[in-house]
């Protein structure tokens, strides 16, 4: 096995089976919001899509729209770090996606306006439900992932 070069300097040795740790924890995370999201919006479409709709008709970014970036950001921070010092092979998947989705939610948040428009016609769309059911195929992935690979 080939330890990164921050692992040669650590103070405290780790033991490998913690090193796993880190991305199966992220994985088992993108999983579980991925599977819930997609769950609630499967089972209960009309209410999901509604409280949707209402977020994205608003002009001015609801405030509790603002809690999401910030959550996808830290665990992209945690994602980082665990790649920079307890690198596993096929950690680039989930620190990919995370880097995706942050700069996706922090773009989003700068550009609302045309954010909500697009959205807008995506969740009052009668084919939204394609998009879950891809949602729900990336969540088993990461499922996998974390059972499997980590």
């Amino acid at each position: 096995m080939r330890w990164p070069l921050a692992m040669k300097f650590s103070v405290r040795p780790m033991r490998p089976g913690s090193l796993r740790m880190w991305f199966q924890v992220l994985s088992w995370v993108i999983a579980v919001a991925l599977l819930g999201k997609t769950t609630i919006a499967l089972a209960a479409p009309r209410w999901f899509y509604g409280k949707r709709q209402g977020q994205y008709a608003a002009e001015f970014l609801p405030t509790k729209l603002l809690v999401a970036p910030a959550v996808v950001v830290t665990l992209t921070l945690v994602a980082w770090y665990a790649t920079i010092f307890h690198y596993q092979p096929w950690s680039w998947i989930v620190t990919g996606l995370l880097t995706a989705i942050s700069c996706m939610s922090v773009d989003h948040l700068f550009r609302w306006s045309k954010h909500r428009q697009a959205m807008l016609a995506v969740v009052t769309n009668p084919k939204v439900w394609q998009v879950d059911c891809l949602l729900l195929i990336v969540g088993s992935g990461f499922v996998v992932l974390a059972l499997l690979v980590y």
